[in-house]
């Protein structure tokens, strides 16, 4: 009887460090970035964004490492991304560096600011 009431406790500990280590795995939470790309003769964009930033602290205190992210354009230009708003980030003046590597062989930076959808 005392080892199936101990399997049941360790399992129970178990589970919930399972949780807590799957909870904690999800980190900051992001807003998705949908548009439409166009090229500058106003006919829908093909080809791959390169996005990019460094490392910065959430307005909530989380951590977020340096990174970059390959997006491939959609049917007639559309961009779909998911991205950790960076208002009142620490340090200030963080911008994720976009760069759109078109299928016309054009290329273009944009430095950019992502704010958090209103709920």
């Amino acid at each position: 009887m005392f080892d199936a009431r101990r399997r049941r406790q360790l399992g129970r500990l178990f589970f919930f460090l399972l949780l807590a280590g799957i909870l904690h795995g999800q980190g900051p939470a992001t807003t998705v970035v949908s548009d439409v790309v166009f090229r500058a003769d106003s006919t829908p964009a093909a080809g791959t964004l390169l996005i990019s930033w460094p490392a910065f602290i959430t307005s909530n205190g989380e951590a977020v490492a340096a990174g970059t992210k390959s997006v491939t354009l959609g049917p007639q230009g559309a961009l779909s991304v998911a991205l950790i708003p960076n208002t009142g980030v620490t340090p200030a003046n963080v911008f994720y560096t976009v760069i759109f590597h078109l299928d016309d062989g054009t290329v273009q930076c944009l430095n950019s600011s992502i704010w958090a959808k209103a709920q």
